[in-house]
């Protein structure tokens, strides 16, 4: 199965896994916030966007590294199988304690097979206290983030 994606959120999540500094609490702050809006309404994603696009574009490190992510995701001409994405029972051991957003549960895959698993994955990521370090326990997000790299080398 492969599923339809997100890529500024994807790209995001694979930022933070490699971020080496912590973010201010300013930054943890707005992700938190960008995680609750994208909870209670996924279907207006574009009018957060742009907000959690200034909190990146204002670290250059995470910058820096969310850049590269996104470079191989929009040159990427095919589908990220799922089994490289973070499960809910492996997202659920990787929480530090269960946020609001992540309390409610997944998105239900809706009848067209297309799934909001990286929208939820992220928002649940992004409402924990550090996200770099829920991140980093996500150990499908490496095999992820080698298989994009495989994919742009070849390309």
């Amino acid at each position: 199965m492969t599923l339809p994606m997100n890529k500024t959120l994807l790209a995001l999540s694979l930022a933070l896994k490699d971020l080496a500094l912590p973010l201010s609490e300013k930054e943890q702050k707005a992700f938190r916030d960008a995680a609750e809006r994208l909870h209670l309404e996924p279907d207006n994603w574009e009018d957060y966007e742009p907000d959690i696009l200034k909190v990146i574009q204002a670290n250059p490190n995470l910058n820096q590294l969310y850049q590269v992510t996104k470079s191989q995701l929009d040159t990427f001409r095919g589908e990220i199988p799922s089994n490289l994405l973070p499960t809910e029972a492996e997202l659920e051991q990787a929480l530090p304690t269960p946020p609001e957003a992540a309390k409610r549960g997944f998105v239900p895959v809706n009848n067209d097979f297309e799934s909001n698993e990286i929208n939820n994955m992220v928002i649940s990521i992004l409402a924990t206290p550090n996200p770099p370090e829920t991140v980093k326990k996500l150990s499908r997000l490496e095999k992820l983030q080698q298989f994009l790299q495989q994919s742009s080398k070849s390309q």
